[in-house]
C-alpha cells in the first residue's frame, strides 16, 4: 500500500466504487425482482415478500461490506501520498460504517426495517461527511518541495486533528452505542429481556450518550467539512507556488539562451 497515488487516480477509483454502490442500491429492487422470477416465488402467495425481506437482510449487508472494504486500499494510499498518516484514510469507511443501518435499509423492502426493529433512521450525516472527505482527498495536493504537512497547512493541521477526534467520538457515541444496545437485546433470552424491561434504568446511560451525540452530530460534521475544505484550499495554494504565511509567490527566472542565439544576445545592450 506504499505506492504514490495522485488526486486524479484516487478520484477515479473512489468514484467507480461509489458509483457501483449507488447503482446496486438503486437497482436493488430489480435484483430482488429477478430473484423472484428466477425462483418462481411469485406463484406462491406471500413468498415474494418473504424473499424480498430475506434478500434485504442477507444480500444487502454483503454489498455494503464489500463497498467499505474496497475503500480501504485507495484511501490508505491517498492519505499517505498527501503526507498525512495513512491510518486517517480509514476514517472514510469508518464514517460509512456508522451509517451502515441507513445504507442497508435504503432501497430494500419495508419488511427489512421492520424485521430489524428499525422504526426511524436519521439523515446519513456521517455518510455525507465521508463523501465530502473523498472529494477533499481528490482535490488536495501533497506538500511541495519535500516540506511536511505542518509547514504548508499551518494552524489548519492541529485544528483538523481536534475536529477529527471530535467527529470520531461523536460517531462512536451516536452509532456505536446504538448498535451495541441493539445487539445486546438481540442476544438476550426472553427471560432476560423481560427482566431488563422491568429495570428501566439499565440502558439509560448508553441511550443518554446516544441522544446527546445525535444533537451535536450535525454541528460536528459541518465543522469537519469546513476544516477539510480549508485544508484542501491551503494545500492547493501551496502547490501553486504560494507560501502558507507570507503569501509570496515563487520567482521563476528565465533560462539563459544557448547556442547561436546566445552569441547574438551577448553583444546587445
Amino acid at each position: 500500500m506504499g505506492r504514490y497515488m495522485s488526486g486524479s487516480q484516487f478520484g477515479v477509483k473512489a468514484g467507480i466504487r461509489v458509483g457501483i454502490f449507488l447503482a446496486l442500491t438503486l437497482g436493488f429492487p430489480f435484483i430482488v425482482y429477478g430473484l423472484i422470477l428466477a425462483t418462481g416465488a411469485g406463484r406462491v402467495g406471500g413468498a415474494s415478500g418473504a424473499l424480498a425481506v430475506v434478500a434485504g437482510i442477507y444480500l444487502k449487508p454483503v454489498i455494503v461490506l464489500v463497498f467499505l472494504l474496497s475503500l480501504i486500499s485507495p484511501c490508505w494510499k491517498r492519505m499517505r501520498s498527501l503526507g498525512l498518516p495513512a491510518l486517517l484514510g480509514l476514517l472514510v469507511p469508518f464514517l460509512f460504517l456508522m451509517d451502515a443501518m441507513y445504507l442497508m435499509i435504503i432501497g430494500t423492502h419495508w419488511g427489512v426495517a421492520f424485521s430489524l426493529g428499525v422504526w426511524h433512521v436519521n439523515a446519513p450525516m456521517f455518510a455525507m461527511t465521508a463523501l465530502a472527505m473523498l472529494v477533499a482527498m481528490s482535490l488536495a495536493a501533497p506538500p511541495p518541495d519535500g516540506r511536511t504537512p505542518g509547514e504548508h497547512l499551518g494552524i489548519a493541521l492541529p485544528l483538523g486533528a481536534i475536529v477529527t477526534g471530535a467527529l470520531f467520538v461523536t460517531a462512536l457515541l451516536t452509532a456505536g452505542v446504538t448498535y451495541w444496545y441493539v445487539l445486546r437485546i438481540w442476544f438476550m433470552s426472553p427471560a432476560d429481556l423481560a427482566a431488563a424491561a422491568g429495570r428501566r434504568g439499565q440502558f439509560s446511560l448508553p441511550l443518554l450518550l446516544a441522544n446527546w451525540s445525535t444533537m451535536v452530530k450535525p454541528f460536528v460534521c459541518v465543522a469537519f467539512g469546513a476544516t477539510i475544505a480549508f485544508m484542501t484550499f491551503l494545500s492547493r495554494r501551496a502547490s501553486s507556488g504560494q507560501t502558507g504565511g507570507g503569501g509570496k509567490t515563487a520567482i521563476h527566472r528565465p533560462l539563459a539562451p544557448s547556442g547561436a542565439s546566445a552569441g547574438v544576445a551577448f553583444g546587445k545592450r
